[in-house]
C-alpha cells in the first residue's frame, strides 16, 4: 500500500518551485546587453539606406497609427520596447511582430535602463510572456537622432534625419510625429530602408513560466501593493502593540508581585505528587529524578514516574537510582496524556506537579511552584522554564525565546488571567480541577495547552510563578527544533480550535487569551515574512533605503524589549548580542513552522507525536548542580 507523500514534503517541492522561479530571475539579471549585429553601423548601410527605430512603445493609441503608417508606405523598422508596455498592452505587441517588425529592448519602465540588469532580466521576461521570445536587440545604437521630441516641425525633423544620408534613425513611438516622419521618409527618392539584424529566439519553458509571474504581478500590482500593504500594516501595528503590551503589562505584574511581597500572604506547604511522564528519557531522567528529591520543600513530597514504553531501559535507570519516595510505573507506549492520567491515579496527594523527563528543578522550585494555591480559587499554576543547554548559538537564540517570548507572554496573560499554557515542563494543578475537565486530555498535540484552557473554562484561575524556575533541554539541531516547535504550533491550532467555543463565553480565555494567540501567535508570525520581503525589495530592487531604516528602528525597538525582558526575569543581558541575528535568521524558522503547522490543520491531517533526541546534557544547566549529585 502507497504511504501518502507527506505535507512537509509537498512543502519542500513548491519552495523548489518558487526558488525556480528565483534562479530564473537571477538568470536573466546576469545576463549583459550583447553588441547588435554589425549592419546596424553606418559604414556598413549603403549610402541613402536608413533604419528606424522606434522607441518606448508600443502605446495603445499611437502605436496602431504608426503601424498603419507603415504598412502603407511598406516599411519595415525595428521596435524597441519597454517591459511595462508590452505587458499592458500584449496585443498590439504581437501585431508588431505579426506585421514583419524586428522587436528588441530599450528598457522596462524607462527608456536606457537596460543598462540594469534586472531591469533587462523583467522586460525580457515580459516577451517571454507575451510573444515566447528572447532578443538580442539591447540598447539599440543611436546614429541620427530625428529630433521629434526637441522640435515639431516636420520638414526639420526629415532633414535632420537624413542629415548623414544613411544610418540607425532614433525615434520614438508615442504621438503622430513618428508616424508622419516615417511617411515623409518613404517618400523621399532613392531612399532605401533596412531592419536591425535578428536577434530573437524562442524563449525556454523558464523564461515563459517567469514572464507569466512577472506579466501577472504588472497586471495586478495595484492589488498586490494594496493587499501586501496592509499586511505591512497590520504586521506592524500587532509587533508595536505586542512590544508595548510586553512593557506595559509584563511591568505591571511585576510591580504587583514586589508590592505584595512587603506583606506577602503565610507560605503553603502542602503535601504534592510529582508525575513524570517519560519516554526514552534514559539520559535525563536520573538528572530529574535527583533534582526532585533534592527539593527544600516543607511537606511530603513523593515521585511518580510512568515509564511509557520506552525502549532504552528509561524505568530501569529510575529504579536504579535507589531513592526513597519514587515509584516507577510501566506502561505500553499510549502517549504522554496517558502516562500523566496513569500517575493522577496513582498519585496520593491532591497538589499534583507535573514535569517532563527531561527537566531539572532547583531545590526551592516545588516549593515555589505552589505558594499560588493559597488562593482556592487557583486551579494551576505555571512555572519559569528556562533553557538550561543554551551553549551555543541555537541554544543562545532559544534561551532569548523562552524569556522575551513565552516567558514575557505569561507574564502578560498573567496579568489578564488568561494564561493559555502550563507548560509541560513546569507546573502544578489541584486534583480538583483536573477532576473537572476529565483529567488530562488526548485529543491534540499540545495536551498542555488544552488542558490549561479547559481548566481556565471550567472557572478556574491559572497562575503564573516566576520564582519556580526549571531546566529543560532544548534540541540542539535545526531539524529537532523543527520537529518540536512544528508539533507545539500545530498542537496550539488544534488547541484553539477545539476550544473556539471560549469566544461565545463571557470569559477571559475568549475575551483575552484566544484572541491574543491569534493575533500574535497565528497572525503575526503570518504577515511579518511579508514585511521582510518588503525590506529586501526596497532595500535591494526598488533602491528606497528607506525600507531598510524603518526595519532597523523596528529591529533597536525589539531588542530593547528582549533586553527588558532579560531583566525581568533575572537574567544577564550578555546574550542580547545574538539576539539581532535572530530575528534574521531564528525568526525565519520560527515562521515556516507557523505556516506548514497551518497548512497541515487546513489539510486536515493528523500529524504524530515527533520526538527529539536528547543528549543528556541536563546536568550541565545553570540550576542543575544538584543533580550531579
Amino acid at each position: 500500500m502507497r504511504r501518502t507523500p507527506r505535507l512537509h514534503w509537498l512543502s519542500i517541492l513548491l519552495g523548489l518551485l518558487v526558488l525556480l522561479c528565483v534562479v530564473s530571475f537571477h538568470a536573466h539579471a546576469a545576463l549583459r546587453p550583447e553588441p547588435v549585429p554589425a549592419p546596424h553601423a553606418v559604414h556598413e548601410l549603403p549610402d541613402r539606406t536608413v533604419a528606424l527605430a522606434f522607441h518606448g512603445g508600443p502605446d495603445p493609441k499611437w502605436t496602431p497609427h504608426l503601424l498603419g503608417a507603415l504598412r502603407e508606405a511598406d516599411v519595415k523598422a525595428t521596435f524597441f520596447v519597454l517591459g511595462t508596455q508590452v505587458t499592458r498592452n500584449p496585443e498590439v505587441t504581437a501585431r508588431i511582430a505579426a506585421e514583419g517588425h524586428r522587436i528588441g529592448i530599450d528598457g522596462f519602465r524607462t527608456e536606457g535602463d537596460w543598462v540594469n540588469p534586472l531591469d533587462l532580466a523583467f522586460a525580457q521576461a515580459a516577451l517571454a510572456d507575451v510573444l515566447g521570445v528572447h532578443t538580442r536587440l539591447v540598447g539599440a545604437p543611436v546614429e541620427v537622432d530625428s529630433g521629434d521630441r526637441e522640435h515639431q516641425d516636420i520638414g526639420t525633423l526629415v532633414r535632420m534625419s537624413l542629415a548623414q544620408g544613411r544610418g540607425v534613425v532614433r525615434l520614438h513611438d508615442d504621438g503622430s510625429i513618428g508616424a508622419d516622419i516615417a511617411r515623409q521618409l518613404a517618400r523621399t527618392p532613392g531612399l532605401r530602408f533596412a531592419q536591425l539584424g535578428d536577434g530573437v529566439t524562442a524563449a525556454g519553458p523558464a523564461e515563459r513560466f517567469t514572464g507569466a509571474v512577472t506579466g501577472w504581478a504588472q497586471r495586478n500590482g495595484g492589488v498586490v501593493v494594496a493587499v501586501m500593504g496592509t499586511a505591512i500594516a497590520v504586521a506592524a501595528l500587532l509587533g508595536i502593540l505586542r512590544t508595548l503590551m510586553q512593557l506595559g503589562l509584563a511591568h505591571t505584574d511585576r510591580r504587583l508581585r514586589r508590592e505584595s511581597e512587603h506583606a506577602p500572604p503565610p507560605w503553603t506547604a502542602p503535601p504534592v505528587s510529582v508525575i513524570i511522564p517519560a519516554y526514552n528519557e534514559a539520559v535525563n531522567i536520573a538528572a530529574t529524578v535527583r533534582s526532585i528529591a533534592a527539593n527544600d520543600h516543607l511537606a511530603d513530597v513523593e515521585v511518580v514516574v510512568v515509564d511509557d514504553g520506552s525502549t532504552d531501559g528509561t524505568a530501569d535507570r529510575a529504579e536504579e537510582l535507589g531513592l526513597p519516595g519514587v515509584t516507577v510505573l510501566r506502561q505500553d507506549n499510549q502517549g504522554k496524556p496517558a502516562a500523566l492520567n496513569a500517575g493522577v491515579r496513582a498519585a496520593r496527594h491532591d497538589v499534583l506537579v507535573l514535569l517532563d523527563g527531561d527537566t531539572v528543578f532547583e531545590p526551592d522550585t516545588i516549593g515555589q511552584l505552589v505558594q499560588p494555591f493559597a488562593d482556592s480559587g487557583v486551579g494551576a499554576v505555571a512555572g519559569n522554564a528556562k533553557v538550561g543547554n543554551r551553549q551555543g548559538l541555537l541554544g543562545r537564540w532559544q534561551h532569548l525565546e523562552y524569556c522575551a517570548g513565552s516567558n514575557l507572554d505569561r507574564q502578560i496573560l498573567h496579568a489578564l488571567r488568561c494564561i493559555p499554557t502550563v507548560p509541560g515542563a513546569v507546573g502544578a494543578f489541584r486534583r480538583s480541577a483536573l477532576t473537572d475537565v476529565g483529567g488530562v486530555p488526548e485529543h491534540t498535540l499540545a495536551e498542555d495547552t488544552d488542558l490549561t484552557m479547559a481548566v481556565t473554562r471550567a472557572g478556574w484561575r491559572v497562575a503564573y510563578r516566576p520564582q519556580a524556575k526549571a531546566w529543560t533541554e532544548a534540541p540542539v539541531t535545526v531539524h529537532g527544533l523543527f520537529r518540536q516547535r512544528y508539533r507545539w504550533s500545530y498542537g496550539t491550532f488544534q488547541a484553539m480550535w477545539k476550544h473556539r467555543g471560549a469566544l461565545l463565553e463571557n470569559g477571559p480565555m475568549g475575551r483575552f487569551g484566544l484572541l491574543y494567540l491569534l493575533a500574535f501567535h497565528l497572525l503575526l508570525p503570518l504577515l511579518a515574512p511579508v514585511m521582510d520581503l518588503y525590506v529586501l525589495y526596497g532595500f535591494i530592487v526598488a533602491d528606497a533605503p528607506l525600507a531598510f531604516i524603518v526595519w532597523t528602528v523596528f529591529l533597536l525597538l525589539q531588542t530593547a524589549s528582549a533586553g527588558y525582558a532579560l531583566r525581568l526575569d533575572g537574567e544577564s543581558v550578555k546574550p542580547l548580542w545574538a539576539y539581532p541575528l535572530q530575528q534574521v535568521v531564528y525568526r525565519q524558522l520560527m515562521y515556516a513552522v507557523v505556516i506548514q503547522s497551518l497548512v497541515t490543520a487546513l489539510h486536515g491531517t493528523q500529524l504524530r507525536w515527533m520526538s527529539v533526541r536528547r543528549t543528556g546534557r541536563l546536568a550541565d544547566a545553570p540550576g542543575g548542580s544538584v543533580a550531579r549529585t
